[in-house]
Order: structure tokens, then sequence, then C-alpha cells
């Protein structure tokens, strides 16, 4: 589990927010995840919830959301690729009608 001080340096060093700032977007998401409105499943060794995900785009550094591990690590997956993710859900949809993505 962070303690307060290193919950803090992570959070400033690597997404540029406060403990504050992460904590009023967890507020505004109503406490789950952005993308399946669940909450974190995995835990920290102690067996508490681990804290949700700042979701960033790699290429700006842009905060997008917080999310759960599940989703974190699905959209990296899929690089954060729109054309991959729409695919993919074509794919899902019709599996014997889909042709694949249309390129990037």
């Amino acid at each position: 589990m962070w303690s307060a001080d290193s919950r803090r340096w992570h959070l400033q060093a690597d997404y540029g927010l406060s403990p504050e700032q992460y904590d009023a977007m967890l507020s505004a998401q109503g406490g789950v995840c952005a993308i399946c409105a669940g909450p974190e499943t995995r835990t920290n060794r102690e067996g508490a919830p681990r804290y949700l995900s700042v979701d960033h785009d790699h290429s700006t550094g842009r905060i997008r959301g917080l999310l759960c591990s599940t989703c974190n690590r699905g959209l990296g997956q899929f690089n954060d690729d729109v054309e991959y993710l729409r695919s993919a859900i074509a794919y899902l949809a019709d599996p014997q009608t889909h042709s694949g993505p249309t390129g990037p």
C-alpha cells in the first residue's frame, strides 16, 4: 500500500496530480472505473483494493480519467488505437462478417 508521501510523489511525478485532484476525479466518476463503471478488483499485498489507474494519452500526457486495472490493461493491449478498438467491437458484434481494421 502506498504511504501518503509516496502516493503524493507518484501522482505528482508521473501525472502532475495531487492526491486531492485524484480524489476529486474519483468522486466525479462515482468512485468507479470510467469504462466499465466497476470498482478496482485487484488488491495490494495487504488485500485492500488498489487505487484506480490514472489513464492518460501517452503522446500528450493528457489525463483522460481513472480506470480499473482490467480496463487500463485492455486499452494498453490495443495501444490506445481507436481504429483497433472499433475493429474489436465490430468483431465482437459479428465475427462472421468482420473484415479487420480499416488501417491506421
